[in-house]
């Protein structure tokens, strides 16, 4: 299996792109921790992992606390001993609406949810990673197309993409690999609250027009890239920003 022992934190676990991610690193012999805010959530996919005969732990965590992230990386090295994969799955799309009626709470929330939760994580798995000299960090960005009216968003992830690279950078002699995805739009939780708020906010009737075309991605088939980039196949990629809606992507982790 691609990912027999290796030990992988995956936040945004419970659901999504996280929930499958999950379940394709415990299938390929991952042990697992998984962190949401949602213990419910969490709970169920570490069952069900559990039921496949496969190692997982639930650990509720806020990823934007920097207590609760040292205490889910604590927890993790407690249970499995080491830590070979991360990924930065976790985010939030803040709110529908033009910049100027955009809150400083609001602003700042989004960025700490989605940009500032990859730094913390990040910084608490690397001096395991940074010892043992091996290591992969996927991170989870979005399109570098501009969306008006998602202003918070748009900029957290282009912020995680930059982030990425610098990290991939800094970390290369040590043999950890920092690579960071755009999953395509997916049939998610957050594409639904998207499609919610209407063609007048988002200024595009493009994510109605792919649901009443059922041409929604599954999340199941971006958490394929993720793997990809998670086993030893991938050493020789590092600092990248892959995107799934890209044919040469898709051909490259349709391979055996």
């Amino acid at each position: 299996m691609k990912l027999q022992d290796k030990v992988a934190i995956v936040t945004g676990a419970g659901r999504g792109l996280g929930r499958s991610v999950a379940l394709a690193f415990g299938r390929q012999g991952a042990k697992l921790a998984l962190a949401a805010k949602s213990r419910e959530e969490i709970d169920q996919v570490a069952a069900q992992l559990r039921s496949l005969r496969k190692e997982a732990i639930a650990i509720p965590t806020d990823v934007s606390d920097e207590d609760q992230v040292n205490q889910l990386v604590k927890q993790t090295l407690e249970t499995y001993g080491t830590i070979d994969i991360l990924v930065n799955n976790a985010g939030a799309r803040g709110p529908i609406g033009p910049i100027h009626s955009t809150s400083l709470a609001d602003w700042e929330q989004v960025l700490r949810i989605n940009l500032t939760s990859a730094f913390l994580c990040a910084k608490a798995v690397l001096p395991t990673m940074m010892e043992k000299r091996a290591g992969k960090i996927i991170n989870v960005a979005t399109t570098l197309t501009l969306r008006p009216n998602l202003t918070p968003y748009m900029v957290a992830k282009a912020g995680l993409i930059h982030f990425s690279k610098q990290l991939s950078r800094e970390l290369k002699d040590y043999n950890i690999q920092v690579n960071v995805i755009h999953p395509g739009v997916m049939d998610t939780r957050m594409q639904e609250d998207i499609r919610k708020a209407g063609t007048k906010a988002i200024g595009t009737d493009m994510f109605e027009r792919l649901k009443e075309e059922g041409i929604l991605g599954s999340p199941d088939e971006p958490a394929k890239l993720i793997l990809f980039l998670a086993s030893d196949a991938a050493d020789g990629i590092n600092g990248e920003y892959l995107s799934f809606d890209d044919k040469e992507v898709k051909f490259l982790i349709s391979r055996p």
